[in-house]
């Protein structure tokens, strides 16, 4: 009896030292290229990636550009609601719940706190891309964050929203200084992904042919990786504009097409601007339900891309009373009003 109760007592207070232990905390690294994680501590992190010693196993360096997510340890759970709402495009309730986070976290929780700043200035960023009014905040912010967290993994992924920023607000050489960066990153998939994005500097200016010998460039170079070729697919959507401003339709929609058959699903934001090039070509085909569908799709599926999905309520409310739908022409207009009164989708259906 008496051993019994002895050994009991040592389970008991194994099992509390364990619980209470720091060793049993972890990191958790979710990969792109990969479907198993990685668990363990991460003890270097830098721009071009994270180091993680691992439960069960030697150190492993993930680069920066296959990280899709750290779960940190001791991190809140409303972290990961917040970039649940983030996906959803609900970038202002995201924004308050990240505030939020900061507040409450410890001055020692250092990788949580970066994480944290970077998310706030992705969420204003993709706002911004929908609300013009937005820019300059969202570029400020970007900028401040890039500043301060030069070493962070989040920095080239970074530098590529501050560089979509500058391009929305028409500032060129600013956008293509960061878009240089990226493409000096030393990652091949962001090398390719920050010549398309200098490409779309150029069709910006309107130098159509420059651009679009500039896509075909990104295009004739051997993808040497998966995430490479699927960031070729960035320049063939490119090079789809450029069909589309020259008038050429039916070459932009074939393109196009190849597009979403080589696109991931879950890729929303090419998929929703592969259906809005393709909404242009088909109206620049005289082809109204078509280019109506084509919109209506991104309105069902991609509401949370929201420059795209202002777009697309736009063209549906001019579309819908050549397809003997005004009502539905009304409902697009409101909506594009109510969710997007700083879009220049509004302005221009406003006539302003």
């Amino acid at each position: 009896m008496i051993n019994n109760s002895f050994r009991l007592m040592s389970l008991a207070l194994t099992l509390t030292v364990l619980t209470a232990s720091p060793a049993w905390a972890i990191d958790i690294i979710t990969r792109k290229s990969q479907s198993t994680r990685l668990s363990g501590e991460i003890t270097g992190v830098s721009k071009s990636g994270v180091t993680i010693k691992q439960q069960t196993g030697g150190e492993v360096e993930v680069p920066a550009n296959d990280i899709a997510l750290i779960e940190w340890d001791a991190a809140p759970a409303t972290l990961k609601a917040a970039l649940g709402q983030e996906s959803n495009g609900a970038y202002n309730e995201a924004i308050d719940a990240l505030k939020n986070i900061l507040e409450g976290l410890p001055a020692t929780a250092t990788n949580i706190r970066t994480d944290a700043e970077y998310f706030i200035a992705r969420n204003l960023a993709k706002a911004a891309l929908a609300d013009s009014s937005r820019l300059p905040d969202a570029i400020a912010r970007m900028k401040s964050f890039t500043d301060a967290n030069i070493t962070s993994y989040h920095y080239y992924e970074a530098m590529d929203f501050l560089g979509r920023l500058h391009l929305a607000a028409g500032n060129y050489p600013q956008a293509e200084a960061a878009f240089t960066s990226v493409e000096n990153s030393g990652f091949e998939d962001w090398k390719i992904s920050a010549q398309s994005s200098k490409a779309r500097v150029m069709l910006a200016q309107n130098q159509v042919d420059q651009a679009l010998a500039a896509f075909d460039a990104v295009l004739a170079t051997p993808a040497k990786d998966d995430a490479s070729k699927q960031r070729q697919l960035e320049a063939k959507l490119g090079k789809a504009k450029c069909l589309n401003l020259k008038n050429q339709y039916d070459n932009a929609l074939t393109l196009l097409e190849s597009i979403v058959k080589e696109a991931a699903e879950d890729d929303a934001r090419l998929q929703a601007e592969a259906c809005a090039l393709s909404g242009t070509a088909l109206l620049g085909q005289g082809k109204n339900l078509e280019a109506a569908l084509a919109y209506l799709k991104i309105d069902v599926l991609f509401p949370g891309q929201q420059d795209f999905h202002a777009e697309a309520l736009y063209n549906l409310a001019q579309l819908w009373p050549s397809l003997g739908q005004p009502g539905r022409a009304e409902e697009a207009r409101a909506q594009l009003e109510a969710k997007y009164p700083n879009s220049p989708w509004t302005k221009k259906l406003s006539g302003v």
